[in-house]
């Protein structure tokens, strides 16, 4: 079952305990009284415990789980993000104007060894973009904003070797829906004294 199945069953049953709480509210006041102030107190304290518990247990569970690392550490790569409608350009060097941008669109894609800690650094050249990785599977591993004038930093541990793709995830213009790149994540070999290589590559791509 994937993540957006189970999201959706959590999504439906949440919901329908939302309808038969106020299914049961409706047909427990058809007759008018006078309700007791300590009924009402009792109440009260129930219903924020039914709200309040699941969300703090759900805080608990998945907060230890969030996939950013700590920014004490210095990262193993730093990957330079750009957007422009309707295209993203992805390098391990910095991209300082629209005819760099324009020039990287179509080289190989970023190489990065799997394991590594990656910084993405995530600009706009025109207007607000949603920078989202999403892992080989189709999974969201993170999303930062791109914005002009700006740039913001995501930082990701990437373990699976594939191909790795970057989408929009806000509404930029009548090409929204086809501004996406690529850049992979490499399996590390062995060199002949048994370390691992890790200099794979400083492309970038944009498609």
């Amino acid at each position: 079952m994937t993540p957006q199945i189970k999201a959706f069953g959590l999504f439906v049953a949440i919901n329908l305990v939302v309808v038969g709480v106020f299914v049961f509210v409706a047909l427990s006041t058809r007759s008018p009284r006078e309700p007791a102030k300590e009924s009402i107190r009792r109440l009260r304290g129930w219903s924020f415990s039914l709200v309040a518990g699941p969300l703090l247990l759900a805080f608990l569970l998945t907060i230890p789980r969030t996939p950013y690392p700590k920014q004490g550490r210095a990262p193993d790569r730093i990957v330079y993000a750009v957007g422009m409608q309707f295209s993203w350009s992805l390098s391990d060097q910095p991209i300082n104007s629209p005819e760099e941008w324009r020039d990287a669109s179509y080289a190989p894609p970023v190489k990065i060894p799997a394991g590594s800690l990656v910084e993405f650094r995530v600009t706009s050249f025109d207007v607000n973009h949603g920078f989202g990785v999403f892992s080989p599977t189709g999974k969201l591993l993170g999303e930062v904003q791109a914005m002009p004038g700006y740039v913001n930093r995501l930082r990701l541990r990437l373990k699976r070797p594939g191909a790795y793709r970057v989408f929009c995830l806000e509404l930029c213009g009548m090409g929204h829906h086809r501004m996406w790149g690529e850049f992979e994540v490499v399996a590390q070999t062995l060199n002949a004294s048994g370390a691992a290589k890790r200099g794979l590559g400083s492309s970038r791509h944009s498609l």
